[in-house]
This record gives C-alpha cells, sequence and structure tokens, in this order.
C-alpha cells in the first residue's frame, strides 16, 4: 500500500514538473507505459431519496438508537446509553431503544430495518457509540 501510495506520489510530482516545463517529456515508449486509476468520481450521481418529514412532537413516540459498529467495537453503546438516560429524565415520554448494527458500518443490515419498521419505530439516531 505505501509502495502504490509512494508511486502515485511521484507520479503526480513527475506531471506537474513536466506541465510547468522544469522536467522534459520524454517519447512515451511502450515498455515505460504504466497503468494508473483516475480517482475522480464517477459523472453519474446516485439517485435522490427525498429525507422522511419530521416528527412534530417526540412524546409518545419510539426511538431507535442504533450504533454504527464503527470498527466492529460490538456493544460499545456508553455514548447511547447516556443518551438513554437523558431521554427517561428530560423526556419521559420518549421510548428509547439501542441495538447495534450488525456487520461493518458500511454493510447494511435489513433484519435490523425490518426490526425497527415491525416494530412501529418512529424514529432513528444513527450514530458511533464508542
Amino acid at each position: 500500500m505505501k509502495s502504490k501510495l509512494r508511486l502515485s506520489i511521484n507520479l503526480l510530482v513527475a506531471a506537474i514538473l513536466i506541465a510547468a516545463g522544469i522536467l522534459p517529456a520524454q517519447a512515451a515508449d511502450k515498455d515505460r507505459l504504466i497503468t494508473v486509476l483516475n480517482p475522480a468520481i464517477v459523472t453519474k450521481l446516485a439517485d435522490r431519496v427525498p429525507l422522511a418529514p419530521r416528527l412534530d412532537t417526540l412524546d409518545g413516540k419510539t426511538i431507535y438508537l442504533v450504533d454504527t459498529n464503527w470498527e466492529g467495537m460490538e456493544h460499545n453503546t456508553a455514548v447511547l446509553e447516556e443518551m438513554q438516560t437523558w431521554f427517561t429524565k428530560n423526556m419521559p415520554g420518549v421510548k428509547t431503544v439501542i441495538r447495534v448494527k450488525r456487520g461493518s458500518y458500511m454493510t447494511d443490515d435489513k433484519a435490523l430495518w425490518q426490526e425497527i419498521a415491525d416494530s412501529g419505530g418512529d424514529g432513528i439516531i444513527i450514530g458511533v457509540a464508542g
């Protein structure tokens, strides 16, 4: 990984120096060709999904506090537990449920989303609770 990064940086510096006329450009020779990847984003944007409408009140609602399982820190929900304690003390009409997302933070957890939908969850606070 470090060697690829070093090569990328060297190529970038060389390109800048050639463009500035500091280094002479040499004729391409098929033995000297290399393949590089373009780090630019794709030109087609992802489909837009509208945000869910805001709740007019939290009173009487069930809010799921979901730990994204950042870096596999299973059941490291101290921050979410503090939030749950705050809700219990300051907004007793709000029911909070703590869940840890299965898999890494980048993978989908369809079972969890289905659980929340089936239970009538009204909202979700998703975060890293480390």
